[in-house]
């Protein structure tokens, strides 16, 4: 192994200064190289794939020029060197080992190193969190370092809003072998911020969105939207990567998956996008605000797989693309959260711990009895379009707390688990199976999408070691 990861280097090393003007067939003799030096089949068959795509001349290969053409020199070097070599080469290895000793090897996690905000957004699901909470330094720099040990080379970081802390640059410069995504709301991203991240090299910002102005600022504030739009053109100038995040709502459907709202957005120099169906947790929760049944199935359709298919921008749908990914990944399964006061969640939309990482190692966490006992459940049905045990599946939850017995991290009560909440996602996620159920016999099911390559899970033999109540 060590072999493959020196000629990797080696051949970085001398692609590096030809990268910006790398010709289609470049690329394609690059494609070759790297599935021959893959670690293992699962990176060999995502190489291929994009091998494939290359000669179809789909989206994604316009996509990966305009990753190109947008960012500087050294942000190129970095994305070359946290995700070519340290994420496909490193990780990889260490995440098989991992599994290999029957312990949990999560791809990604999500650290919240403030709850502070200069924003009160309408629903954010972080809203009943402490406001004066801080992650220290110090505790920040022990877990990155932990998690490189783990093999985790690809960190979330939101909040509360992340820029508020300036201590946070020189974190990303400290692990410079990782490759940081950042949630913001957007108004802090000046000239000068977007000179230090252009210098750090290894961030990539995701900008929080409702749609056009009108829809965001009705959310975020008045001027919001525009601070964006400017904040992203800082971004562009200083040659640092970045995308968008939308909330979706009953309200938003429409507007986020239409062309005129991509289109505008890709051509700001978004790269990414995430699409995340509103939850009813943090402030002021409403379930009326939740999607139908019938705008999921108009979202799977019309949403993020059109957009790839379409567009060299790269979206996301967290709920929709779940049978790409075997189903739910929290519980440490793929991924999980550390909020600002230490506690472990299973998922951003789990305010439900039993763990604090400033009492445990990260190893310690992710094996916990709590986050066995959620692998063990995954997936929690065959149809991995329904795959959220809050809102498709809610008993599961509700067993999980009956179980376990964790605390709630965002006040003295869950309301996930409580009347009048529970009750509607009982009633929510029988509309939904009503509607998706057959889409995923007649289009999902004969096409074989199944958990079992993507690490733990009850598929995979993953034993609760919480004994049943």
């Amino acid at each position: 192994m060590a072999i493959k990861e020196f000629a990797v280097k080696q051949v970085a090393k001398q692609l590096l200064p030809m990268v910006g003007r790398m010709s289609d067939k470049d690329l394609g003799k690059l494609l070759l190289l790297a599935s021959k030096l893959a670690p293992n089949d699962f990176t060999r068959s995502f190489i291929d794939d994009i091998g494939k795509m290359r000669k179809e001349q789909h989206p994604t290969v316009e996509l990966m020029r305009r990753v190109i053409r947008q960012t500087s020199p050294h942000v190129r070097k970095r994305l070359i060197n946290s995700l070519l070599i340290n994420e496909f080469m490193r990780g990889n290895v260490i995440r098989e080992q991992l599994l290999k000793e029957d312990m949990a090897a999560p791809q990604v996690y999500l650290i919240s190193p403030t709850m502070r905000c200069n924003l009160h957004c309408l629903g954010c699901y972080a809203g009943t969190y402490g406001q004066k909470d801080d992650l220290e330094f110090e505790l920040i720099d022990r877990i990155l370092t932990e998690g490189e040990e783990l093999g985790i080379f690809w960190v979330t970081i939101l909040g509360g809003e992340p820029f508020i802390r300036q201590d946070m640059y020189e974190i990303y410069e400290r692990h410079n072998d990782i490759f940081f995504q950042v949630f913001t709301n957007g108004t802090l991203i000046d000239r000068e911020a977007a000179r230090k991240l252009a210098e750090v090299g290894n961030v990539l910002v995701i900008f929080s969105v409702e749609g056009f102005e009108e829809e965001t600022d009705a959310r975020r504030g008045k001027g919001v939207f525009q601070k964006i739009m400017q904040g992203m053109d800082n971004l562009r100038q200083a040659g640092v990567p970045f995308g968008f995040s939308v909330m979706v709502t009953r309200q938003n459907v429409e507007t986020i998956i239409s062309d005129e709202f991509n289109d505008m957005l890709m051509e700001k120099g978004c790269l990414i996008g995430w699409h995340f169906l509103y939850i009813p947790v943090g402030r002021a929760p409403d379930t009326s605000l939740m999607p139908t049944a019938e705008q999921r199935e108009l979202m799977r359709r019309k949403g993020a797989q059109r957009i790839r298919d379409e567009k060299p921008m790269f979206v996301i749908d967290f709920w929709n693309d779940a049978p790409y990914v075997g189903g739910c990944i929290a519980g440490g399964r793929n991924y999980f959260h550390i909020n600002a006061r230490g506690d472990v969640e299973p998922c951003i939309f789990v305010h439900l711990a039993v763990d604090n990482i400033k009492q445990k190692s990260l190893k310690e966490v992710v094996n916990s009895p709590y986050f066995r006992a959620i692998r063990a459940c995954q997936p929690y049905s065959d149809n991995l379009l329904r795959p959220c045990m809050i809102i498709d599946h809610p008993h599961v939850l509700r067993g999980l707390y009956a179980e376990c017995k964790p605390y709630p991290t965002d006040g003295p009560v869950c309301g996930l688990i409580a009347p009048p909440i529970c009750d509607v996602l009982d009633r929510y996620s029988g509309e939904v199976a009503k509607i998706l159920d057959p889409v995923w016999e007649q289009e999902f099911a004969p096409r074989h999408f199944a958990p079992d390559k993507f690490g733990p899970g009850k598929v995979n033999g993953e034993k609760s070691l919480v004994k049943p109540t």
